[in-house]
């Protein structure tokens, strides 16, 4: 198959236009547009290179053979995820791969999270900055934060 068809339907199966492609590649709209449009039968390999590692496909898919079945058992939530992160610049990234790492520090969002606490006793406790307009809730909350402030000062 010729090397625009498979763009394509690279481009379909992905749901990706020429400026995500371009973003998630670091080619130029032109240069993709021009593949495309001029029935670009083959690429460099340069080009082949960097369409792998931008899109997240084998060489051996872009040049039209069977695709690996290790790109093909991601889960649909996994290429969503990875298909709005290709699409993501250098800085943008680094940003995202900064928040998931801080979800993984939170036990509600990860898997593997152990708590650090051996004391079966042990409550997690938040404090949140809001006024719920009931006066028993303040006054529970206002005895925890006491009760909370005082072990800290014992330790």
């Amino acid at each position: 198959m010729e090397f625009y068809k498979i763009l394509q339907k690279i481009m379909l199966d992905k749901n990706l236009s020429i400026p995500d492609i371009s973003r998630a590649t670091g080619l130029s709209d032109s240069t993709i547009r021009s593949i495309i449009s001029r029935k670009t039968k083959n690429v460099s390999l340069e080009v082949a290179f960097k369409l792998s590692e931008g899109l997240n496909v084998t060489l051996e898919e872009l040049n039209g053979d069977a695709p690996c079945t290790k790109m093909n058992n991601l889960a649909k939530e996994e290429e969503i995820l990875l298909s709005n992160f290709n699409k993501l610049n250098d800085l943008g990234k680094n940003e995202a791969n900064k928040r998931v790492a801080e979800l993984t520090e939170i036990a509600k969002y990860s898997y593997t999270h152990e708590t650090k606490h051996n004391d079966e006793s042990y409550i997690p406790t938040t404090f949140a900055a809001h006024d719920d307009s009931d006066p028993e809730i303040a006054k529970h909350d206002a005895d925890v934060a006491r009760k909370f402030l005082s072990k800290i000062k014992k330790k």
